[in-house]
């Protein structure tokens, strides 16, 4: 793997008084060696990147996300809604989640979050439809084909306002009303 000498950037944030200003040296996804002001790396690099018209800062956190809602935010029934009325017409499109959706939902997250600069991401995973009770297990695979850091979580909703409008009544009343 390639280490590379990131020089001289516009400006850099470390986060504590470490003098980075020449820029830093980079070995794979790892940061080994700081430069100072005018100075040069100690320690072996292959490429240099001129970073002089770049501001160099740590990764953004986002923590709070739902993947898979990235595949609903243009769905028409739900546009301009209130919160409960929006979530009322949108349970039924989560419930019928398969595995392809939330592969191209976390797929598609993921990206978004790092073309912005975020490099870590907490998901917020509240509805498991039946049949993919592995849907977290498919964020991690594809999050950590990207390289997104995620704190993936199962997450839970009770505040309702009636019981049509819950989750789990909503999968309790499809899973009973199927067959």
């Amino acid at each position: 793997m390639a280490t590379l000498w990131i020089k001289s950037p516009l400006a850099i944030w470390t986060g504590n008084n470490d003098d980075a200003s020449g820029g830093f040296v980079v070995d794979g996804d790892k940061i080994v060696e700081l430069v100072a002001s005018g100075g040069a790396p100690s320690c072996h690099f292959d490429d240099v990147f001129d970073a002089s018209q770049h501001v160099i800062l740590p990764g953004l956190i986002n923590a709070h996300h739902h993947f898979y809602q990235t595949l609903t935010r243009a769905y028409p029934d739900a546009l301009d809604k209130e919160l409960f009325h929006w979530l009322k017409a949108l349970y039924p499109v989560w419930a019928g989640l398969d595995e392809e959706m939330m592969r191209l939902s976390t797929q598609l997250a993921s990206v978004e979050l790092l073309l912005s600069g975020c490099t870590t991401a907490s998901d917020h995973h509240y509805l498991i439809p039946h049949g993919l009770e592995h849907a977290i297990d498919i964020q991690v695979q594809e999050t950590e084909k990207l390289g997104l850091r995620t704190v993936l979580t199962r997450g839970s909703m009770s505040l309702v306002k009636t019981k049509e409008a819950s989750a789990s009544s909503y999968h309790s009343n499809r899973a009973t009303n199927t067959g």
